[in-house]
């Protein structure tokens, strides 16, 4: 019956059927790397192909599920431009394949997106696949603004227009007498073409004073406004920087413009975070965009299980034999406790154990876990301090250690507390490695180098090092701000070189914070 059944189906038209994969067609936002949409940051993590513009947030790359393809078709200015039909092709040929593809776009991709190509090209194809839209870059360049792009009274309607039509066209074919009476103007792409686009409008009608923004980056840290009127525009008196993109928006409610209260203490300023990304992205990345930086996220460390976990598993089945569980990082408590429970244990099984913790972030973890340290040093951070106070509040002689850690993690505290007597098990949980995955934003770093950069461990800093090789990354470091978060990063960051260190008072990211501030924000 099987056999029969095989017999009469089309072998290629059903293994086709089978293979057919999926495309979304996602609009990325207007620049900052939180404003794409939960639908579609979803699509984004969980798909096997990003083929991604120019003109998106890098950072949302770092994301991508681990052997997930990237594929740059982005259109550089003045360069060979990557043609619409071989994008198409790429979509149809991933698609083909069985894989969940997404296409992300700057913007909304239905607003000069050419999404609807793509959409044709895929439905004539018979793809299967969804737009997800995203905020436009003429919202984006409102909010940056402070400004409505309606209101009661002075405009009911808003129009968007593209500058940069199909160069077919020879020109600029916009109707400017209909765009005179059409409320509120959002013009998109009008590199080198800000004066015609003022001179068209004001020989059309509109009066010479109309108020004109021009938004260049919106919504990132370093974006800029220039405000003036239409006549200006026409003069060539609001210049964009060139390179990079800009909305004009002209009519009345460009008058509306409030001071600049949106600048922080880091705006403008870019900051490198060099740890693994997993734990780059909580905490310092929130505190330094509420302080208006941007982030570049360069990790240059992968944290992976150990080799042999069997030690540590025997060591967890015996903790009734142990006085005092040691954790010294924040890896440390995610990987012990995911072994503790990947034995069929929860916090429980610590019984009658003490628990130290080297400082606060470490603290917190074991929070989470629902432990609350016995001792955390109140001096320093390190795990000399805490072997210091464990000796100084006790007496350790004979008493039995439980040091899970990295397998380079330092032996300050171990031989101390041997030395004083105690018995210490010093265990892997996990091991720390170079990160092999390139960064979206390496050719920026290595270009035009950053504000600062954090180091919150010695494996970072040979990462960094290893990855962009020691003339880019002494030389990035020269350049900029290096801040360290203890005194063994700082050792391990004058041994590449670096002489002038910034150290963070505190092991911790509020530490890193305040060093931060108090060198780089700008006098309010």
């Amino acid at each position: 019956m099987w056999d029969h059944y095989m017999s009469n189906m089309s072998p290629l038209k059903n293994a086709h059927e089978a293979l057919k994969g999926f495309v979304s067609l996602i609009g990325a936002g207007p620049g900052h790397p939180l404003l794409i949409t939960r639908l579609g940051y979803e699509r984004l993590t969980a798909c096997d192909v990003i083929v991604h513009d120019r003109l998106i947030p890098c950072e949302l790359l770092l994301d991508a599920r681990a052997g997930c393809e990237l594929v740059d078709v982005g259109k550089i200015p003045g360069q060979t431009r990557i043609p619409q039909d071989f994008i198409n092709t790429i979509l149809i040929e991933k698609a083909s394949r069985g894989l969940h593809v997404v296409r992300l776009k700057g913007g909304d991709p239905s607003i000069f997106g050419r999404v609807g190509e793509e959409a044709s090209a895929l439905a004539e194809a018979g793809i299967p696949f969804e737009i997800i839209p995203g905020v436009t870059a003429a919202s984006g360049a409102a909010a940056a603004a402070g400004i409505p792009l309606t209101q009661r009274g002075l405009s009911s309607c808003v129009s968007l227009i593209t500058v940069h039509e199909d160069p077919g066209k020879g020109g600029i074919g916009l109707d400017w007498r209909v765009l005179a009476q059409s409320g509120s103007l959002a013009l998109y792409m009008a590199g080198g073409k800000t004066r015609e686009v003022g001179q068209g409008l004001i020989e059309a009608g509109l009066p010479p004073a109309t108020p004109v923004i021009l938004v260049q980056n919106a919504t990132l840290p370093d974006e800029k406004k220039w405000i003036g009127s239409l006549l200006q525009l026409s003069e060539g008196h609001i210049p964009p920087a060139p390179g990079a993109p800009f909305i004009v928006l002209v009519g009345s409610v460009a008058g509306l413009t409030l001071p600049d209260l949106k600048r922080q203490p880091l705006s403008g300023k870019s900051v490198v975070l060099t740890g693994p990304l997993s734990s780059e992205k909580e905490g310092l990345p929130g505190m330094l965009r509420l302080y208006g930086a941007e982030i570049l996220f360069c990790p240059s460390i992968e944290i992976v299980p150990p080799e042999d976990a069997r030690p540590l598993e025997e060591a967890i089945r015996n903790l009734n034999l142990y006085d005092w569980i040691l954790f010294t990082s924040r890896n440390t408590v995610d990987f012990f406790f995911e072994c503790l429970r990947g034995l069929g244990f929860d916090a429980r099984k610590i019984g009658h154990c003490r628990i130290a913790s080297v400082g606060v972030t470490t603290s917190k973890h074991l929070m989470k876990q629902g432990i609350r340290p016995d001792l955390v040093p109140a001096v320093e951070s390190t795990g000399a301090c805490l072997a210091r106070e464990l000796i100084a509040g006790e007496t350790v002689r004979d008493r039995r250690f439980l040091f899970p850690c990295s397998e380079i993690a330092g032996v300050d505290m171990s031989d101390l507390l041997t030395q004083a007597g105690a018995q210490v098990d010093r265990l892997t949980a996990y091991r720390t490695i170079t990160r092999r995955s390139d960064w979206p934003c390496r050719r920026r770093l290595i270009e035009s180098g950053c504000d600062g950069l954090s180091f919150a461990s010695p494996s970072a800093v040979d990462g960094f090092w290893e990855i962009l090789g020691a003339d880019h990354a002494s030389r990035i470091c020269r350049a900029g701000q290096v801040f360290s978060i203890g005194p063994t990063t700082t050792r391990s960051l004058a041994e590449h070189g670096v002489e002038k260190v910034h150290q963070a008072p505190r092991s911790s990211p509020e530490g890193m914070l305040s060093i931060i501030l108090e060198t780089l924000a700008s006098p309010s």
